[in-house]
């Protein structure tokens, strides 16, 4: 397994618990709020956090992905949200364990409509388009989350609501 394959892996590995202890703080009862007309409710945000993982195990399984479109992935309960969310880590996970130095080290494709928007080292698409993404996306969840009031996690320290060193 190249290092930075390996890093990879064990970082995803390590954001798993934070990102989970977010989700856990979803309020099922406040699925359909959003904080703006053009902003994602809270479920569509938190079905997109769960999956990102999916994207993880695509990146390393496949050649290319060539979306069809803009569609939401409908899941209806916060369980589900977090079912699908531990479903799509054990999977990427298994997935990108299985990689190959070389697969790890070629290219892979994103496609929107016929038109190829980049092509790169799964290895960097990993980082790139799921570690980040995850990131970007938890940081919106836990905006809205405090805009709901709901206390938020620590996650790389302490919030104003939980403090993980005291």
């Amino acid at each position: 397994m190249t290092p930075q394959l390996k890093s990879i892996i064990e970082e995803f590995r390590a954001q798993a618990d934070p990102t989970r202890r977010m989700l856990e703080r979803v309020p099922g009862d406040k699925l359909s709020w959003k904080p703006h007309t053009k902003s994602r409710t809270l479920g569509e945000l938190a079905a997109h956090i769960a999956g990102i993982a999916g994207m993880a195990e695509r990146i390393a399984t496949t050649d290319e992905f060539s979306p069809g479109g803009p569609s939401p992935l409908k899941l209806n309960t916060v369980e589900e949200i977090r079912e699908r969310f531990d479903q799509n880590m054990r999977s990427a996970d298994d997935a990108m364990g299985k990689m190959s130095d070389q697969a790890a080290n070629a290219h892979w494709r994103l496609v929107f409509q016929g038109k190829e928007i980049f092509s790169k080292p799964r290895v960097e698409a990993l980082r790139t388009n799921v570690l980040n993404h995850l990131y970007h996306h938890r940081g919106q969840l836990s905006v809205y989350l405090r805009l709901l009031d709901v206390p938020l996690p620590a996650v790389f320290g302490p919030t104003a609501d939980e403090n993980p060193f005291m």
